[in-house]
């Protein structure tokens, strides 16, 4: 963590302190006014360290630092393979992972934004609860140990193996885990935080809670739909895996999933603590970050209101505005006089940054319903994730919007603020219409709406959208614009669409002796062209 964002954290933990503690309900926390006072202290900075660390946000004070985290991990890498970002930039003489560079350089720097960083707020807290017996540092625990599998599925969905079943042994060299019994060990270890929060007080930490402000109940349900997500991303490769879990995260016992808008996980500015979208940096401060052409094809296509809530129109050429794109790989410089034309996110100092929203978990739940993994009608939930995401975009028309039958649209010269490009996205492409079929494989298109409306209602969570691009072969996306990108990840086919993941830096194999297993437990060599375990056999190519 920068020195200064360690100084305003202990800056605010010391406001705080000192703040009147009386209209704390002692009886619902079950703990005393000075226990609070010394717990927050205690466990106050690193869990909002931690919170901070998950998608990368930090105080306005920090200028660019968080805004350059973004860029590694969801801008300039994963939101522009999965075309919800253009880069607007000429990196050419600095190659970045924006152009498939996976170079040491970045790589250890991604490795930082998406594991170690964060290993060091959660084992402050991990370190001071593990032998306690208070049943409030067990409620504390579990609560950081829910930010944990979403920080680190972050980390295992770009790199794969990840140190996760011995993180927090003391080990100086820790071994590292297949992809596969990590998700196996969050899934148990979300299942055993729920089961402790569910006989928790109804609030923890409330002071330094950055998400929920201390309720008990919307993190349960927080975990319960991470759960999910994480159960449904398994079933094409562990079957009796998903269906456990996805048990657990359905049943309503266990305290529920996001149902609603007012559930969804999302951090920004608020009283607790002062924090500027990092998405600012790349957008205004250096005018890098444009509208990637895969969502505005599909925007357009389909007609999408929800493209006036996430870009701007820029000025053409002609003097009309409109919504032009950049395509992936761009490394064009951005004082071109095409560039000025892009359309650009729409995002502000106070606009949050989402972990997870209540459409997701309808989509979930649809594609297990699809795969009779769950009960449930996948139409039915397909539809009120549509419904949903327009709410949460704060437009209408859903329900007009789910008759249509019009695909995408291709991408040719003219569409983005390049030349001499194009990509061809109606072939084999859904329309939003759940009826509207193209061939006879029903399953297959259902899964492939499911995914496409997902994609659009993950906007701007760009990890997320790449991982599951990659694991189900949805929704197409386009082509890079650099003809030659798949080779510098060591694919073998030209019409490669994304990389499959980042590589560790030949550095690590240096420091860590038990590097030397990442390939075994990869299943292949470490490059960018080797999938990740959750990738189904029968994955589409476009």
């Amino acid at each position: 963590m920068k020195i200064k964002n360690c100084i305003l954290i202990i800056a605010s933990l010391l406001a705080v302190s000192a703040c009147d503690y009386e209209d704390i309900n002692t009886s619902s926390t079950g703990v005393s006014d000075d226990e609070l006072k010394q717990k927050g202290l205690m466990y106050g900075a690193p869990f909002m360290a931690m919170q901070q660390r998950v998608i990368p946000i930090g105080s306005p004070s920090l200028t660019t630092g968080p805004g350059n985290d973004l860029q590694n991990t969801d801008l300039i890498s994963s939101g522009n393979y999965i075309g919800y970002f253009g880069n607007n930039n000429d990196w050419a003489n600095n190659p970045l992972e924006a152009t498939w560079y996976f170079t040491e350089k970045r790589m250890v720097y991604a490795y930082q934004n998406f594991y170690s960083t964060f290993f060091q707020s959660w084992i402050d807290i991990h370190d001071k609860v593990k032998d306690s017996e208070l049943p409030s540092d067990h409620a504390i625990g579990a609560l950081a140990d829910v930010v944990k599998v979403i920080a680190w599925s972050r980390a295992t969905d770009v790199f794969g193996p990840i140190a996760y079943t011995r993180a927090g042994q003391g080990e100086i060299s820790p071994k590292f885990d297949a992809q596969e019994d990590v998700y196996k060990a969050m899934l148990a270890d979300l299942a055993a935080a729920v089961e402790v929060l569910n006989h928790a007080p109804d609030q923890i930490l409330p002071l330094y809670d950055l998400i929920y402000g201390g309720n008990t109940a919307q993190w349960i349900k927080l975990a319960n739909s991470i759960m999910l997500r994480l159960a449904v991303r398994t079933h094409f490769k562990n079957e009796a895996l998903a269906r456990e879990y996805i048990e657990k995260a359905l049943n309503p016992a266990n305290g529920g999933v996001m149902e609603v808008v007012a559930d969804e996980a999302k951090i920004g500015d608020g009283p607790l603590m002062p924090l500027k979208n990092s998405m600012m940096a790349s957008v205004e401060e250096y005018g890098e970050t444009r509208m990637g052409a895969t969502i505005w094809a599909y925007l357009k296509g389909y007609a999408d209101d929800r493209m006036a809530k996430m870009f701007t129109q820029a000025e053409q050429t002609s003097g009309k505005l409109d919504y032009k794109c950049l395509p992936p790989t761009n490394n064009n410089s951005k004082t071109d006089s095409r560039a000025k034309t892009t359309s650009k996110p729409i995002v502000t100092d106070a606009s949050p940054l989402y972990w997870m929203r209540a459409s997701e978990v309808y989509f979930l739940r649809a594609e297990a319903a699809l795969y009779g993994l769950a009960a449930g009608d996948a139409k039915s939930l397909y539809e009120t994730g549509v419904r949903t995401s327009f709410e949460e975009f704060g437009v209408a028309g859903a329900d007009t919007y789910l008759q249509k039958t019009t695909l995408p649209v291709d991408i040719k010269n003219g569409n983005t603020a390049i030349y001499y490009y194009s990509s061809v996205l109606q072939t084999g492409n859904t329309s939003p219409k759940w009826d509207d079929y193209k061939t006879a494989n029903q399953q297959e298109e259902q899964l492939q709406k499911i995914m496409t409306q997902k994609y659009l209602a993950l906007f701007p969570n760009a990890v997320e959208a790449w991982t599951e691009y990659r694991r189900t072969g949805y929704p197409y996306v386009a082509k890079p614009a650099d003809t030659q990108a798949y080779s510098r990840i060591g694919a073998e086919d030209p019409n490669t669409r994304t990389p499959e993941r980042f590589r560790f830096a030949p550095s690590e194999y240096q420091t860590n002796p038990n590097m030397e297993e990442i390939p075994t437990l990869l299943g292949g060599p470490d490059q960018g062209a080797t999938p990740l375990w959750w990738v189904r056999d029968n994955r589409p190519k476009q």
